[in-house]
């Protein structure tokens, strides 16, 4: 199942003229690359979200998933899509001499990976996260992160003597070695 269409991920390269027997590359091609980074965000779907039961295939429980978002998840899904296939379109265009194709592909991949990055709750390096920033839209029961302070503490029992909370990036107001005050 893809979430995006021939014309949108065409429509990201204003100069690409589709419909004419010299068309290259073609629909069925483009729509490969969709379809390719459908499944892509399927399997963080299915990794991150869906609870399959018994009796369900899968790709039964991703569907019946998928039908249940609401409109700002497929949203999501719709420009991570778009953008993905657009990065294999301008691999493609690239490769038939179009001049700007190449740094289209760069900006593409950036903005793909930082969206299936925030879909799949890792950082830019791979590690995952303890939440991503769409969590909320795909899972109502997903943790919620708040700007306003909270009431924490850090026993420092599991730290190296010396360390404190603040060594971490954590703020938390106490901690067992904290040195701050001092």
């Amino acid at each position: 199942m893809s979430y995006t269409t021939i014309d949108q991920v065409a429509g990201m390269f204003p100069t690409f003229q589709r419909g004419t027997p010299q068309q290259k590359p073609s629909d069925a091609l483009i729509q490969t690359y969709i379809d390719d980074v459908a499944g892509d965000l399927d399997a963080v779907l299915l990794r991150r979200f869906v609870a399959v039961s018994s009796g369900q295939t899968p790709a039964q429980a991703l569907a019946a998933f998928v039908a249940g978002l609401a409109a700002d998840a497929i949203n999501v899904l719709e420009k991570a899509n778009r953008y993905g296939a657009a990065v294999q379109l301008a691999e493609t265009l690239a490769t038939f001499g179009v001049a700007t194709a190449r740094e289209m592909q760069a900006v593409f991949a950036q903005r793909y990976a930082e969206l299936k990055n925030a879909l799949d709750a890792r950082d830019a390096s791979g590690r995952p996260l303890a939440s991503g920033s769409y969590d909320k839209l795909f899972d109502p029961q997903a943790r919620t992160e708040t700007a306003r302070p909270g009431l924490q503490a850090i026993a420092g029992g599991d730290q190296p003597p010396g360390q404190s909370p603040a060594d971490l990036g954590s703020s938390a107001v106490f901690g067992k070695f904290d040195k701050r005050g001092t």
